[in-house]
C-alpha cells in the first residue's frame, strides 16, 4: 500500500462513523414525529427515518471497512486535519452562517464554487457554471418537487421589497 493511501483509510473510518452517528440521530428523532393514522397513510417521519437507517448502515459499512483495512495493513489514523479537510469544514461553516443573510441560492452557489475550486482543483471557468447548475438544480428539486420553502435571504428581501 502506498504512503498516500494511509490517511484516506483513517479519514474514511472517521467520516463513516460520523455519518453512522448522524443517521442514528436522524432515525431516533424521526420516530418522535407523529405517526400516520394507519399503516396505509404513513406519517411525516417515514422518509427521515428511512434516510437515517440508510445513513446508519452506509456509515457503519464505510467506517468498519476502513478500520479493518487500516488495521490489517498496520496503518493508524493520520492526516485527518490536513489542508483539504480543514478547507471543507471552513466552507461548510461559512455556508451555514451565510444561509440566512444571503439565502439558499447565493450561499449554495458560493459554497459549491469554492469547493469545486479549492477542493476539486477545478479551474474557475468550470467551477462557476457547474456550481450555478448544481445550485439551481437543488433549488428546483427542493422547492418544486418536494415543496420545501428555502430561505431567500435578507439581501433579496431588501432588493426586491
Amino acid at each position: 500500500m502506498s504512503e498516500k493511501s494511509a490517511p484516506a483509510h483513517g479519514l474514511n473510518a472517521v467520516v463513516g462513523l460520523l455519518i453512522a452517528l448522524t443517521g442514528a440521530a436522524l432515525a431516533y428523532m424521526s420516530f418522535k414525529l407523529p405517526q400516520g393514522p394507519d399503516p396505509s397513510a404513513p406519517g411525516p417521519g417515514i422518509v427521515p427515518g428511512a434516510l437515517g437507517i440508510f445513513l446508519l448502515v452506509a456509515g457503519l459499512a464505510t467506517g468498519g471497512k476502513s478500520l479493518i483495512t487500516s488495521r490489517s495493513e498496520g496503518m493508524g489514523i493520520h492526516g485527518l486535519f490536513g489542508r483539504k479537510p480543514l478547507i471543507a469544514m471552513g466552507l461548510l461553516a461559512a455556508a451555514a452562517f451565510l444561509l440566512e443573510p444571503f439565502g439558499f441560492m447565493l450561499s449554495t452557489f458560493a459554497f459549491l464554487t469554492a469547493g469545486f475550486r479549492w477542493l476539486g482543483d477545478a479551474p474557475f471557468a468550470k467551477a462557476v457554471p457547474a456550481a450555478a447548475v448544481c445550485a439551481v438544480a437543488m433549488w428546483l428539486f427542493f422547492t418544486k418537487l418536494l415543496g420545501v420553502g428555502l430561505p431567500y435571504g435578507r439581501l433579496v428581501e431588501i432588493l426586491f421589497t
